[in-house]
């Protein structure tokens, strides 16, 4: 059985040999993620929700109800035909525009991101036992693209619905489909099936472990929010995505032992009389 501190010391050893690739590698797959424009997103909604309903408050202080039931405010309904129909036209407009950038940014996850994954996934499985290359990056774009981007769509698609399904079902999911980058990262031509059922059985016995896995680097995450992300870019992010490419080595070996035992068994019990 793989061991958590071994894995990520060996992790940090690598980051001496090929650390700023490694930054640089780290901080694309962090952006792919979307975690820094999730953060921003958030705390610029929260800045606007707060001045906006202190402009309304304002407003209804300002607001004299007396005056408008006594007749004080003269109300041309012309003008408020017209009023609905600009708000109706700019609505409609701005529904428009978010439906587009939702399905420009669908396409960017599945034609873009997704293969971009898998070539960074490739960059630090490399970078186990040799000093990788940031070509690598690209990898997904090379080999088997289609291939690639109906395995990884596949991926993402299953795991919203069995989240949509119930939280934790997707949890489970989403770190029994973990390793198919990894495996498309190092077998371009490999089937859809075939990579969701190795997956599989590479997970089986392990979700739990690999989860446990990731709770040992939420010190280092609540250390990077706060710094603002700093230790993140030049520190957790190289040295988790290390880890975790580590992880599927150990896993990957592990899985290689029980399909050859198996296979010796099998061939023992065949020869037998």
């Amino acid at each position: 059985m793989w061991n958590n501190k071994v894995l990520k010391q060996k992790a940090k050893e690598r980051m001496k040999v090929n650390y700023w690739k490694m930054v640089l590698v780290g901080l694309l797959l962090a952006l792919l993620s979307g975690g820094a424009a999730s953060e921003s997103g958030a705390r610029n909604s929260v800045q606007n929700t707060t001045r906006d309903i202190t402009n309304e408050s304002q407003y209804y202080d300002d607001y004299d109800e007396d005056a408008f039931f006594s007749g004080g405010y003269d109300i041309d309904p012309d003008m408020m035909v017209d009023s609905l129909g600009f708000w109706g036209l700019f609505g409609g407009m701005m529904l428009g525009v978010v439906v587009v950038a939702v399905v420009i940014g669908i396409c960017l996850v599945i034609f873009v991101f997704n293969p971009l994954e898998i070539g960074a996934r490739r960059f630090f499985y490399r970078n186990i036992n040799e000093k990788a290359e940031l070509k690598e990056v690209g990898f997904g774009f090379d080999r088997n693209y289609l291939g690639s981007v109906k395995t990884m769509f596949l991926r993402d698609l299953y795991t919203v619905l069995w989240t949509l399904l119930f939280i934790i079902p997707g949890i489970v999911k989403s770190y029994e489909y973990r390793m198919i980058p990894y495996l498309l990262a190092e077998n371009p031509e490999m089937s859809t099936d075939e990579a969701f059922a190795i997956s599989k059985r590479m997970m089986y016995g392990n979700k739990a472990a690999a989860f446990w896995f990731d709770l040992t680097f939420i010190g280092w995450e609540i250390l990077g929010a706060i710094t603002f992300g700093i230790v993140n870019i030049f520190w957790v992010n190289p040295y988790y995505n290390q880890s975790d490419a580590m992880l599927y080595d150990a896993i990957k070996f592990e899985y290689n032992n029980r399909q050859s035992a198996n296979w010796q068994a099998d061939n023992d019990s065949n020869t037998s009389f």
